[in-house]
């Protein structure tokens, strides 16, 4: 288009040649008046064809620059619907899943405090059962030296009818009772059992004692520190989130502000250039008159009016001129 504008505006250049027009001109008055008239034309053409050219390049560009605004405007979209999601979806979520590790959390130390509390009241009752097993063993085996002892060794004999221990002549006494049977068994049992109680009792010292360093060394009470931590960080996330859905919110709106008016430049121009190019055409069609006026219309009969036959054409005009916006019978009413 833009060269078909160009040959015909170098066309015009100089109306007057042969090949532009293929008349033949002559140097009447007339013919001057009308070589007058095509100059004029003939630049404004010159200027219509240039005009044509500008806003055919103001349309190819704006066409490019409408396709360019129409992707960033959905880039800048798609990206911020991202950004929206991502905030809904996970943000948000994240956010109440952090409450309720954090309640969680409170009555998880709430019950380490309370478990650390009742392991530490069982060491301090084993270790004073320790205490007490421990007066036992030593009563147990106070009691063993002094069956041992040479002064106690009548009594010996008379509980346990075990007279070995004693020196001389045994006199044995009345007949023993049935309780005092197996004296000698009870007694083995009373120094050997207090000292496996204390066997027993140092194993459930040191159990109790491991186990209350057990659950002070899982350090629960850290988990306070850590989920205040990972509270921060998730509200910090959805901060950014949030912040970045706000940026890309108001970039979306300025790409589709930016894409609206690329889009109105772009109707703008195509209305232009169809104007312009309708300006051109309107303008070569004059100039190529004025290069070789023909008119019909004319008579070159003598003694009669000349130029009836134009004016009867111009009515022709002002007739169908009449139907150009309404095509509708004369009786028929547009009201409905």
């Amino acid at each position: 288009m833009q060269n078909q504008y160009s040959r015909q505006n170098q066309n015009k250049d100089n109306p007057t040649k042969k090949e532009d027009c293929g008349c033949k001109e002559n140097n009447s008055a007339t013919q001057k008046a009308i070589n007058a008239e095509r100059t004029v034309y003939c630049n404004e053409l010159d200027t219509a064809s240039g005009d044509v050219y500008k806003w055919e390049e103001n349309y190819s560009g704006l066409q490019e620059m409408k396709k360019k605004k129409r992707c960033l405007f959905v880039w800048t979209e798609v990206n911020y619907q991202a950004f929206r999601n991502l905030e809904i979806s996970t943000g948000t979520s994240l956010i109440q899943f952090n409450e309720s590790i954090k309640d969680a959390t409170a009555g998880f130390l709430k019950a380490n405090k309370t478990l650390s509390d009742g392991l530490k009241d069982v060491v301090k009752k084993v270790k004073d059962l320790r205490d007490k097993v421990y007066a036992l063993r030593d009563a147990a085996s106070d009691l063993k030296h002094c069956t041992d002892e040479g002064c106690n060794a009548t009594q010996w004999g008379i509980l346990t009818d075990d007279w070995s221990k004693c020196k001389g002549e045994v006199k044995k006494g009345k007949e023993r009772p049935a309780a005092c049977d197996d004296m000698l068994g009870k007694f083995k049992k009373l120094f050997c059992i207090p000292k496996s109680l204390a066997g027993d009792v140092d194993i459930l010292y040191k159990a109790s004692a491991d186990v209350v360093g057990i659950q002070v060394f899982t350090n629960i009470g850290t988990l306070d520190a850590l989920q205040k931590s990972l509270y921060d960080s998730a509200k910090a996330f959805d901060k950014h989130l949030q912040d970045t859905m706000k940026k890309d919110q108001d970039d979306v709106k300025k790409a589709q502000d930016d894409f609206v008016k690329t889009v109105q430049d772009f109707a703008k121009s195509k209305a232009t250039l169809y104007s312009e190019r309708s300006d051109f055409a309107a303008v070569m069609d004059t100039a190529e008159f004025f290069c070789c006026p023909e008119c019909g219309c004319i008579t070159d009969k003598e003694c009669e009016i000349r130029l009836q036959g134009c004016k009867d054409k111009i009515c022709e005009i002002c007739d169908e001129v009449q139907k150009t916006f309404c095509d509708c019978p004369p009786d028929t009413s547009t009201a409905s």
